[in-house]
């Protein structure tokens, strides 16, 4: 039995990027929203900022007025059922299938409310927010690989992010980067050890 590890974004869930549309609502352009949202990613994914914290920010940063939820408003991924039946195939053989994501409340809370109940084909959740770690950090993959009783070596990941991938490949987990236009058929190698 292996533990296979799953990101959320752009992997089991697709389309999921909101600061495009932030960057609009505020009156600026994605490279600048990036380069600002870069100074909070971190403090928002581990759980110590609030997401209504950075919309203060915005709102004196752009002097813009928010009453609403940004990340939410924006938030309208599509569910990737290609990696979902990947998921389930993998528990009927056997092994433990888990989220690991970088994520923060009103995603987090967005995707609990999702009628196709994606969350509900894994065996645990390990989110960012609620552990207060995040990728690529070390500590991320030990604390969800000591919960769930597995060694580095018996683990997998799963991820879009290269440097995520490479933080885990360097723990001496087995890693899939989920990317590119040929992303699916890595996956179907990658998996057919085990399924």
């Amino acid at each position: 039995m292996k533990l296979f590890i799953f990101d959320m974004g752009e992997v089991i869930l697709l389309e999921v990027r909101t600061l495009m549309q932030i960057a609009q609502f505020v009156g600026t352009d994605y490279h600048d929203i990036r380069r600002d949202y870069a100074n909070y990613d971190m403090a928002l994914m581990d759980g110590y900022m609030a997401p209504s914290d950075y919309y203060r920010h915005l709102e004196d940063k752009y002097q813009v007025k928010i009453d609403t939820d940004l990340f939410r408003d924006y938030f309208h991924p599509r569910i990737n059922t290609f990696m979902l039946s990947i998921v389930d195939k993998l528990r009927e053989k056997g092994h433990r299938c888990v989220v690991g994501s970088n994520t923060f409340a009103p995603h987090w809370d967005y995707i609990k409310s999702f009628p196709e109940k994606p969350l509900e084909h894994f065996d645990a959740l390990y989110a960012s927010h609620l552990i207060h770690m995040s990728k690529p950090e070390s500590s991320f993959w030990r604390i969800i690989c000591s919960s769930e009783g597995f060694q580095y070596d018996d683990t997998l990941f799963i991820d879009d992010s290269k440097e995520n991938a490479e933080a885990a490949a360097a723990l001496g987990i087995d890693v899939l980067n989920y990317c590119g236009d040929d992303r699916d058929e890595k996956a179907e190698a990658f998996f057919s050890r085990f399924i």
